[in-house]
């Protein structure tokens, strides 16, 4: 097999205590995200993360735009630059792929160590509307066209990795996709965790389509921690953390991708010891994110930033209109709750329902509320300058 060793293990064929720890506490901590809060929240700040997840995983790729800019698109709202409006309908194929791919596991029950699933991440991002700029590859003196979902078929060196012959690319996706199947079917989650993350490195090691192997395996890897479980996934992402450690994150890649350097480096063709710190690092970034949405999380303190945030904008100290009365009364009852009846927030806030109805006309029209229709519930909606002053550092403050 050109690419074992399949997990970093030890001579004796187990873990090491360091590695089994963190993938433990990441089984363990994960869930306690969900606490505190309803379910309507919850998924309100899952489509937040939607966003941040498909900010930082292309800027790993040097190629994000702004949440705000994002938020813009998904308004229909493109900006005039060329690029820039490019990088808007990137970011809206990357959070429509990860949608896509929540509903291939949790409804349709998919399994993403197979090969047509992994095509069809590349090619249902690459056919988004909007994605003509990104499939013109310059190659040498031209460019090629890329075809969404067909695997390479032509050699490529990426650094100083000489990436398999594409003549053998898929038996080997095949090899690959059978030799991790059972890892993430049996055992236990810290076991999965780990072989996910190793098998993040195989899967570029591969590098199975001319370009986009960073963002698809990103999405995969997500993907594979959707299916085995991990309550609380989705309120956390790798993606940030990548992002903040792009330079050790890619450097740890690229060692990983070297070969077995003596005796004591495991008994594969490429090195243990590289594929060992990558997992090791990514199991750190896991950890970072948990804990630093478990402390943006806890009630109190956001309840504070809410009204810290209207007052400020009164005081015009954001370069937004002020937001009206009663504005931080009712996002926060609405953080508690849910969702409310229109007809009932004038109680919530305690005025006249015309007031009551002009306050919610103007949080509507400014995306801080929504309702799925013209007379139904409210809820709140994390507006991504709202985001950015709630949940700090979330995404960069502008």
């Amino acid at each position: 097999m050109q690419f074992s060793p399949l997990i970093p293990i030890e001579l004796d064929g187990t873990f090491t205590n360091e590695l089994l720890e963190k993938a433990e506490y990441i089984t363990i901590e994960s869930p306690k995200l969900l606490g505190g809060y309803n379910d309507v929240v919850i998924n309100e700040i899952k489509n937040l993360l939607r966003v941040t997840n498909s900010y930082y995983s292309n800027r790993i790729e040097s190629e994000g735009t702004h949440p705000i800019n994002i938020e813009k698109a998904m308004n229909k709202e493109f900006l005039e630059d060329t690029k820039e409006s490019q990088l808007q309908h990137l970011s809206l194929a990357y959070i429509d792929t990860q949608k896509y791919l929540e509903t291939q596991i949790s409804v349709l029950g998919k399994f993403p160590f197979d090969l047509e699933f992994q095509k069809n991440i590349h090619k249902f991002f690459y056919s988004y509307e909007g994605m003509e700029s990104f499939l013109k590859i310059k190659k040498d003196d031209g460019f090629i066209n890329m075809i969404p979902g067909e695997l390479r078929k032509r050699d490529v060196k990426i650094g100083s990795h000489i990436a398999i012959p594409c003549k053998d690319l898929e038996s080997t996706l095949i090899e690959f996709n059978n030799a991790y199947s059972n890892t993430v079917k049996y055992g236990m989650k810290a076991h999965k965790i780990l072989n996910i993350f190793s098998a993040h490195h195989r899967f570029l090691w591969i590098h199975p389509f001319l370009d986009g192997n960073g963002r698809t395996s990103r999405l995969l890897t997500d993907a594979l921690i959707d299916f085995i479980g991990i309550e609380g996934h989705g309120l956390w992402n790798l993606s940030r953390g990548l992002a903040r450690n792009n330079t050790k994150y890619k450097s740890l890649l690229a060692a990983a991708d070297e070969i077995r350097t003596n005796d004591y480096d495991g008994r594969g063709n490429l090195t243990k010891r590289g594929l060992y710190n990558l997992v090791n690092f990514m199991l750190d970034v896991s950890i970072d994110q948990i804990e630093y949405m478990n402390s943006v999380l806890r009630i109190k303190e956001l309840v504070e930033r809410i009204d810290n945030y209207v007052f400020f904008s009164r005081e015009k100290m954001y370069k937004i209109d002020p937001l009206p009365k009663h504005t931080n009364t009712l996002l926060k009852e609405l953080l508690i709750k849910g969702t409310l009846k229109r007809g009932d927030v004038h109680k919530v806030i305690g005025s006249k329902q015309t007031l009551a109805s002009e306050l919610i006309k103007e949080l509507l029209k400014r995306n801080y509320i929504q309702s799925d229709t013209p007379r139904g519930d409210i809820r709140i909606k994390f507006n991504a300058h709202f985001a950015m002053k709630i949940f700090p550092e979330l995404i960069p403050d502008i």
